[in-house]
């Protein structure tokens, strides 16, 4: 069964260039599926989804599918237009999935706090 999370709508700090998740699959045998939305709240209304990359600013294509025992890294960049974002991550609840976001400054790409929301902290939303 789908189960998606989100972290809320976030403010984004001004050192914040990119939003960042960190999808980890703890399962040793079966990938799992995962859709991740960085959403761009800064009109209030009508969220305009963003593009969600990976490696060297590949574009994801959902599902994506985490293998097992492996970490994936997925962001989406926050130019200074973007005011407030939101992430959301649909995934099968029963499955070996931590997620951990955060916002990401310039390089040398430190975190930046008020924009990080660790897994016990995401929200279950139906959307």
């Amino acid at each position: 069964m789908p189960h998606t999370v989100s972290t809320g709508v976030l403010t984004r700090e001004p050192g914040t260039i990119s939003a960042v998740v960190n999808l980890v699959n703890v399962d040793k045998r079966h990938a799992n599926s995962v859709t991740v939305e960085i959403l761009d709240w800064s009109n209030y209304s009508n969220p305009i989804s963003l593009p969600v990359l990976i490696g060297e600013n590949d574009p994801v294509l959902f599902p994506y599918s985490l293998a097992p025992q492996n970490l994936a890294v997925m962001y989406a960049d926050l130019d200074e237009v973007v005011s407030l974002y939101e992430i959301r991550i649909t995934y099968s609840k029963e499955k070996n999935i931590i997620i951990n976001t955060f916002g990401r400054s310039v390089p040398p790409y430190t975190s930046q706090e008020g924009n990080t929301v660790y897994h016990n902290l995401l929200v279950k939303v139906n959307p």
